[in-house]
This record gives structure tokens, C-alpha cells and sequence, in this order.
């Protein structure tokens, strides 16, 4: 009888500009924020980073869809934007 042991990852060369690491605190705190700002409606502040660069977006959160980890952001222009969860590194 075997154990479903999980495999450990695969180890790569990773450059220093791979990005921030975030800590499963930071990524509790930050999925907190994006609740309270859903619920609320505040405007918050949304760091991401992606292709070696940081972007910030500034607005109302309008939905979060857990099943494609994208959130919809009012920024107040024309259309809304979708944020992929996976490249926020910080909410304010």
C-alpha cells in the first residue's frame, strides 16, 4: 500500500526578477482586503506585477469570480477591468 505523498517542485533557476515573494500571511491579508472592499465598496488601490514591472489600478471593486480568479474593477473610465488574482502583490 502506497501513500499519496505529494511531489516537491521542481527546482529551477529563478533570476532576481522573478518578483516579490509573498507570504501565505500576505496573501491571507490581501484576499481580507479584497473581501472587505467587495462587501463595502470602498475604493482600494490594487498593486499588481506582471512581464517585470508593477502597475497599480485605483477604484471600486465590483465582482470577484472565484471559478476564473478574476476580479472586475471600476476604475472610472469607460469600461471595467479584470484583474487576475494571481498577479496582485498588494491592496490598499
Amino acid at each position: 500500500m502506497s501513500l499519496a505523498v505529494p511531489k516537491p517542485p521542481k527546482t529551477t533557476k529563478k533570476s532576481s526578477s522573478s518578483g516579490p515573494k509573498l507570504t501565505e500571511f500576505d496573501l491571507i491579508e490581501i484576499g481580507e482586503k479584497i473581501e472587505d472592499a467587495i462587501e463595502y465598496g470602498t475604493t482600494v488601490t490594487i498593486t499588481t506585477y506582471r512581464n517585470k514591472r508593477f502597475e497599480k489600478f485605483t477604484g471600486v471593486i465590483k465582482s470577484g469570480n472565484p471559478n476564473t480568479r478574476m476580479l472586475t474593477m471600476d476604475i472610472g473610465e469607460i469600461d471595467d477591468i479584470k484583474i487576475s488574482v494571481n498577479i496582485i502583490v498588494d491592496v490598499k
